[in-house]
């Protein structure tokens, strides 16, 4: 009976001394386990120059494009912009009101109707669901890569900072109006992206079921006067439709839409060719009386030419009926190199012969470049 005691304590003992290195290879294989669904640390082509401040950037200013805004960071409607902002969605409801109940859920929030008069909820749920939700969490995993505290609310501040910097631009008038766009968007979609993409299983199936992932721009900074250049965010969704997974239809959206066709050439690049409509310009039309106003947009052609690697952009060459540029020529870093570094480099062409230059590096957080008016 006590040789029975004594074996049962020394095997006690012995799985004590052992407890730290079964914690060891408890947290090892965590730490192995850990998955970034969005995020590649890779040093080529769109992913090497992502970063949360570029997101911040190319989410921001993205609406530059559509809008009769300066680049000109002194020039943008910062007052006027972040007090219609916030304004509207401070007082949500009396705005819903003017505006009409069944109006804002029958255009912002559910798809009932394919009139572009009356679908605002297909860039809610495009840009806003879906795009949004997915910047966030690639955010949080380059955050929880690089060892950053609190990853999943960094990035959800990063998120939705770009949101409400968008936000302002879209609403930058002088004086107040009613608009529930913001309202739909900061309030409802963003919040929505950000819960749903928080799930692995969501991220899970976007990024394995059907091919989810984004190609923003290059964006570069140019001075005399302190501007920012180059600004765009899109995203990707590849759906493959041959037995060898070499032929994809491709969908390219940002504030544009794209429905093409993506080859693989080898088992890491491909090229895709695209064509649809982009905003060429965003207005707003007023109720004369409620006063309440609603976005619309005027369309324009775009075609693109891409090429990509395991999914990071290497090169793309855009022709497009955009509000300010018409040729889009961007070669990212891993493309051409100069000794040991690899940059990466765009080219912009306005429609009244404007040219802006720049060049980017994957160990800077946003580039540099040079506009050239007319």
């Amino acid at each position: 009976m006590v040789e029975t005691r004594k074996s049962q304590i020394n095997l006690i003992n012995s799985s004590l001394k052992c407890l730290p290195l079964f914690l060891f290879l408890l947290l090892s294989s965590h730490a192995q386990e850990k998955k970034f669904y969005f995020y590649k640390p890779i040093s080529y082509g769109s992913d090497a120059t992502f970063n949360p401040f570029s997101m911040l950037v190319n989410g921001g200013f993205d609406e530059l494009q559509a809008y009769w805004r300066p680049n000109s960071f002194a020039e943008l409607p910062w007052k006027g912009g972040s007090s219609n902002v916030w304004a509207n969605i401070t007082s949500p409801l009396p705005q819903i009101s003017k505006y009409g109940w069944k109006d804002f859920f029958t255009h912002e929030v559910f798809p009932t109707s394919l009139s572009a008069e009356k679908a605002q909820y297909f860039p809610n749920y495009t840009l806003h669901l879906i795009g949004g939700g997915m910047a966030y969490r690639k955010a949080a995993e380059w955050f929880d890569y690089y060892g950053y505290p609190v990853p999943y609310f960094l990035a959800a501040v990063t998120a939705m900072g770009y949101h409400y910097i968008n936000e302002i631009i879209e609403n930058g008038e002088s004086f107040f109006y009613s608009n529930v766009d913001p309202i739909a968007d900061l309030l409802i979609f963003d919040p929505l992206g950000i819960i749903l993409f928080s799930f692995d299983g969501v991220c899970d199936f976007f990024s394995t079921k059907v091919e989810l992932f984004d190609w923003n721009s290059q964006p570069a900074f140019s001075f005399l006067p302190f501007a920012i250049r180059n600004t765009r965010q899109s995203f990707v969704i590849r759906y493959p439709i041959s037995k060898s997974n070499r032929t994809s239809i491709i969908y390219h959206f940002g504030a544009f839409g794209e429905l093409g066709l993506s080859y693989k050439t080898n088992n890491e690049d491909a090229i895709s060719v695209t064509g649809g409509l982009t905003s060429k310009q965003v207005y707003t039309i007023e109720n004369p009386y409620t006063g309440a106003v609603r976005p619309a947009i005027k369309f324009g052609p775009r075609v693109g030419v891409y090429w990509d690697r395991n999914n990071s952009l290497m090169m793309s060459l855009v022709l497009t009926d955009n509000f300010k540029e018409f040729f889009y020529f961007d070669v990212y870093p891993g493309v051409v190199s100069v000794g040991s570094v690899s940059p990466g480099f765009f080219i912009l062409v306005g429609k009244k012969a404007q040219i802006t230059l720049g060049v980017t590096f994957s160990f800077l957080p946003i580039g540099l470049s040079a506009y050239i008016p007319r």
